[in-house]
């Protein structure tokens, strides 16, 4: 990884120019993070499909269907077992074919798969659909992920990298909205939608540079370069760099190279930061969020408070954008995961006195009045936690808000520049695929965490992850900031 080069002598790009090249750069990311609106769109699915199952359990034909808790789980669990299949073959995609194509293709099987949700009439034909989801999921991930870090200059690539998030958001906030007003199986259409539109606006962009130069296409990888960098960058040493950093590797099978030093090394810090992303609740939370208000007896409507959660979450990945650049991945992250165990933390009090509450009535009722004597009543805990009701919303709220500044969007920022441009797809796919590994047993363990440890419990297992999570980052995470990726 080094720093990108320019030639010497006077600038000769002006700074219309320079807005026009960055615009293009900013146009062809956005294209790109479209397929996370679609993978958002993915995660929260069971919020508002739930949420609405509960209202009118009617599928589009008109017959009821009906969802065990057990279904429920699976709902957000099978499209995590997907994507390990999916990350598998997104990674061998973008090497094969290329990110372009790869997004491209992946509305071919997406459409497969929000049919049979949409189009559900039983809870195995909606779970198998999720499941495709899962793969779609997959591939969708590593191609846009791969796609956003090596369009963009070094210079504000973080920002540039922050946007899938952004568009992640954008995605979790819209369905949430969209199941206020649209049948479960309505929001499967608008999935699919927003994929096909994906699709097509790739297919009018050109592929990166960086793949085309491992590729041997270095004439083409030198025109699309001279447009995206500018008259003042050197692109015959930029293509050099790339040769340099690459040759060396693409003799190599890919089992090789992840026995140096150089490979396994950043590979096992992605991962481990990919574990504590996910055990530290966030996936729960973006599965499950409408699922946790109605556990934790909010008096706000379950949906409007989903919303509130989601929305905040935008403004924390407008916030990541301005400063991931400015104060480096590894400080974000840390700062991110120090918020969310305080929330997180507090959560667990807030429930463990409201379940306590709760518990001390029965036993209070249950009792002889000859033997419940002043101080053995619940009274107390059940003042307390009327007074701040509030709690469980501004807590998650502001969760999701220090989330977005570093615990979702640095774990895949790295796990693309930590890696050469031979192996990024391969192991960016590696690494995407212990994540959904760690997915789907988050979600697995969900219920039965939350039997065994009890609500609070629960969240302070949570909120632990995420303080050693701290002292991981501060030893073990390296800065990327400003360096271009080989």
């Amino acid at each position: 990884m080094t720093s990108e080069v320019s030639k010497g002598g006077p600038l000769l790009e002006t700074p219309a120019e320079k807005r026009r090249r960055i615009s293009t750069q900013v146009l062809m990311v956005l294209a790109a993070c479209l397929g996370h609106s679609v993978i958002a769109i993915v995660a929260a699915f069971p919020n508002p499909a739930i949420s609405d199952l509960r209202k009118d359990n009617s599928t589009i034909f008109g017959t009821a269907m009906a969802l065990t808790t057990a279904q429920m789980d699976l709902m957000g669990s099978l499209v995590c077992a997907g994507t390990i299949p999916g990350t598998w073959l997104g990674g061998w995609m973008v090497g094969a074919i290329g990110r372009r194509k790869s997004l491209m293709l992946i509305v071919v099987p997406f459409t497969l798969a929000w049919g049979l949700v949409g189009m559900a009439i039983n809870p195995p034909m909606m779970l198998v659909g999720r499941f495709i989801s899962g793969i779609c999921y997959g591939v969708t991930t590593v191609a846009a992920s791969t796609y956003v870090i090596e369009i963009p200059d070094a210079s504000f690539r973080g920002a540039m990298a922050a946007l899938p998030t952004l568009f992640f958001g954008l995605g979790l906030v819209a369905t949430v909205t969209a199941g206020m007003f649209l049948r479960w199986y309505a929001i499967a259409l608008v999935g699919y939608a927003v994929m096909a539109l994906c699709s097509v606006l790739m297919f009018f962009l050109p592929e990166t540079p960086a793949y085309l130069a491992v590729t041997g296409d270095k004439t083409k990888a030198g025109r699309i370069l001279e447009r995206l960098r500018g008259p003042d960058f050197d692109v015959d040493q930029e293509l050099k760099t790339l040769r340099e950093c690459n040759e060396t590797k693409a003799d190599q099978t890919f089992v090789r190279q992840l026995l140096k030093p150089e490979m396994y090394r950043p590979l096992i810090v992605c991962i481990v930061l990919f574990f504590i992303q996910n055990f530290s609740g966030l996936t729960v939370m973006y599965y499950n969020t409408t699922r946790i208000f109605h556990a934790a007896g909010s008096t706000i409507d379950e949906d409007v408070a989903t919303i509130y959660v989601f929305f905040v979450k935008l403004l924390g990945t407008i916030i990541a954008c301005l400063f991931l650049d400015r104060i480096g991945r590894r400080v974000c992250m840390i700062l991110s995961l120090l918020i969310m165990g305080v929330c997180l933390v507090i959560m667990g009090v807030y429930l463990n006195l409201k379940e306590g509450a709760i518990i001390g009535f029965e036993v209070h009722d249950a009792l002889p009045a000859a033997n419940q004597t002043l101080g053995e009543n619940p009274l107390e805990d059940e003042v307390v936690t009327r007074s701040h009701e509030y709690l469980p919303l501004l807590c998650l709220m502001v969760y999701m808000f220090a989330s977005c500044i570093g615990a979702h969007p640095v774990p895949w920022i790295l796990s693309t520049e930590y890696f050469p441009t031979t192996t990024r797809g391969q192991a960016s796919g590696l690494c995407a695929m212990a994540c959904s590994l760690f997915n789907f047993a988050a979600l697995q363990l969900f219920s039965p965490m939350l039997e065994a440890l009890s609500q609070a419990g629960l969240y302070w297992a949570y909120g632990a992850v995420s303080f050693l999570g701290v002292l991981f980052c501060l030893v073990c995470v390296k800065e990327t900031k400003g360096k271009s990726v080989g």
